[in-house]
């Protein structure tokens, strides 16, 4: 008894284990898109279109600062890019 109870909670923290490495989909809409605007943080457009599947922040030469660059590939394969 005490056997199927220890399985039990293994299997139970396995499967949640599993659901916290799922990613949100990607919600590459029109209307999504259009909602994107200038000046919003990358956590707004996560929040509009999910995890990006791709991004790289860079350092923009003579100017100064960084600029964060988020790729959303659909499973069709169409890459939109967001910069």
């Amino acid at each position: 008894m005490k056997i199927l109870r220890i399985l039990s909670i293994l299997v139970v923290i396995g499967t949640l284990g599993a659901c916290s490495k799922m990613q949100a989909p990607i919600l590459l809409t029109q209307a999504n898109l259009d909602t994107i605007q200038d000046g919003m943080s990358g956590h707004e457009v996560q929040a509009i279109l999910g995890k990006p599947t791709d991004s790289k922040t860079e350092p923009i030469p003579i100017v100064g600062g960084t600029k964060t660059t988020y790729t959303y590939t659909t499973t069709d394969g169409v890459r939109i890019v967001i910069v």
